[in-house]
C-alpha cells in the first residue's frame, strides 16, 4: 500500500517524508499532493494511509484554504474509506472547532510543532499499515529449491512476515510475495495459502515447482499449467474397499484463456530456458495445459498410480499441493485468480532421480513470473 502526503508546504512535506523514509517506507510508496487536483489525480493508487493538512490550495499556485473536510469526505465516499488518516497541522488553534468532525471520521489530529507527538503517532499508524498490507500477488513454493529461482531472477528481500517465510518481490511494477511453505503436502498448502490470501487479499495467486507425470500424457521435463485440479485421496473406505469422490477446482475461464495463449506463444520454451546452466531433459517437450491431481503422499508405485489415473481420463500431472491452493483461493473472500505451473521430473515409478529438479523449478518459476505480469496487462 502507498502513503499519500497531502501538504503544500515544501519544508513541512520534506520533513514528514524524511521521517517516513527513516521508518523504512520506500520513497516510491509515498505519493505527494500539493493541492486538491493532485489529491484527486492520485486517488487511483492503493492508498493505505493519508497524511492530511487542514489548509491546502485547490490548484497549483492558488491560495491555501480549509479543504481538509473535503478531503475527508472524498476519502470516506471512495473505496479508500478503510484507509488510515492523520491530520498534521501547523494551526493547532483550529483543533477545537474541527476535532469532533475529524475524529468522528477516524482521523487523528496532531500539532506539527510538537515533533515527538506527530512522529510517535505516525510510527503507530505505520505499524497498523504494515499489518493491513495488501499484495498484488502471492506465489507459493513447497520446497526451498522451488523458490530459489525467484531469489536469482527477481532479487527480492527475504524476511519473516507474521511467522511466514517470504521473499518480497516486484513483477511488472506489482508487489508480491514468494512464500515458502513449512512442509510439503495438502494440509500445509491449504493452511498457509488460506492464511496468506486472507491476510494480503491478492488479486492473483500462483504455485510453481516440480511434479510427477503420467507417462501416457506427459514427458520428462514437460511444463504443465493447471486447467483443473482434483484431490485423488478423498472418498470413503468400506467393506468393498476405497470408493473415490474426487473434489475438484477448475481454473476460471478468463485466466485459462490468457494462459492458453501464453502456453502457445512461439518461442516460449527458449525464453523459459534462457539462463539455465544445469541438466536439461534429453528432448524438449512443449508446455501444455493439463489436469492436476493432488494428494499428501509421494507415489512411487505403478499399480497405485494406475488406480489414480483411472479417476480422470485426461489427468497429466500428480503433485502434493496444487488442489489445496486452488481450493483455498476458491473459498476465500478475496477469490483471487489462480495460476499453477509445475514441471514433470519423474513418472511416479521406482526410478525417481533428482536430475531435473533444478531445471523444473527454474522453468516453472520463469513461466509464473511471465504469467503474473501478463495477468495485470490490460
Amino acid at each position: 500500500m502507498k502513503i499519500m502526503l497531502i501538504e503544500d508546504s515544501q519544508p513541512k512535506r520534506d520533513a514528514i517524508k524524511s521521517f517516513l523514509v527513516a521508518c523504512g517506507v520506500v520513497d516510491s510508496d509515498i505519493v505527494c499532493a500539493a493541492n486538491m487536483t493532485d489529491f484527486s489525480a492520485n486517488l487511483h493508487h492503493d492508498i493505505g494511509l493519508f497524511i492530511v493538512d487542514f489548509y491546502i490550495p485547490v490548484l497549483d499556485g492558488g491560495s491555501a484554504s480549509q479543504n481538509g473536510r473535503a478531503i475527508l469526505e472524498t476519502i470516506n465516499k471512495s473505496e479508500k474509506k478503510d484507509a488510515l488518516v492523520i491530520a498534521i497541522s501547523s494551526y493547532p488553534d483550529d483543533f477545537l472547532g474541527l476535532r469532533d468532525y475529524y475524529e468522528a471520521r477516524g482521523c487523528v489530529l496532531v500539532d506539527y510543532s510538537k515533533k515527538d507527538a506527530w512522529q510517535s503517532a505516525l510510527r503507530i499508524l505505520l505499524v497498523q499499515l504494515r499489518r493491513n498490507m495488501r499484495m498484488d500477488f502471492l506465489i507459493f513454493c513447497a520446497l526451498q529449491e522451488e523458490r530459489s529461482p525467484y531469489v536469482a531472477l527477481l532479487q527480492g528481500k527475504l524476511q519473516i512476515r507474521g511467522g511466514v517465510d517470504c521473499l518480497d518481490v516486484v513483477i511488472g511494477g506489482r508487489s508480491g510475495l514468494v512464500v515458502l511453505m513449512p512442509q510439503m503436502g495438502l494440509v500445509n498448502a491449504a493452511v498457509i495459502a488460506g492464511l496468506c490470501i486472507d491476510r494480503y487479499m491478492p488479486s492473483v495467486v500462483g504455485m510453481s515447482g516440480i511434479c510427477g507425470g503420467f507417462s501416457s500424457r506427459a514427458k520428462l521435463g514437460q511444463l504443465f499449467v493447471c486447467s483443473m485440479a482434483y484431490e485423488y485421496q478423498s472418498g470413503k473406505w468400506s467393506g468393498d474397499g476405497f470408493k473415490q469422490e474426487p473434489y475438484q477446482c477448475a481454473t476460471d475461464h478468463m485466466t485459462l484463456t490468457k494462459l492458453r495463449a501464453l502456453v502457445n506463444q512461439p518461442g516460449l520454451m527458449g525464453e523459459l530456458e534462457s539462463g539455465f546452466t544445469g541438466v536439461r531433459p534429453s528432448s524438449a517437450s512443449p508446455p501444455d495445459l493439463g489436469v492436476f491431481t493432488s494428494g499428501s503422499a509421494v507415489i512411487a508405485d505403478r499399480s497405485h498410480l494406475t488406480s489414480i489415473e483411472q479417476i480422470h481420463r485426461k489427468v497429466s500431472a500428480l503433485d502434493m499441493e496444487v488442489f489445496a491452493l486452488h481450493r483455498a483461493a476458491e473459498i476465500s473472500c478475496a477469490r483471487p485468480a489462480c495460476i499453477s505451473a509445475k514441471t514433470v521430473v519423474d513418472l511416479c515409478d521406482a526410478e525417481k532421480v533428482d536430475d531435473l529438479h533444478s531445471y523444473g523449478s527454474f522453468i516453472s518459476a520463469r513461466f509464473l513470473i511471465k504469467a503474473i505480469a501478463n495477468h495485470f496487462e490490460a
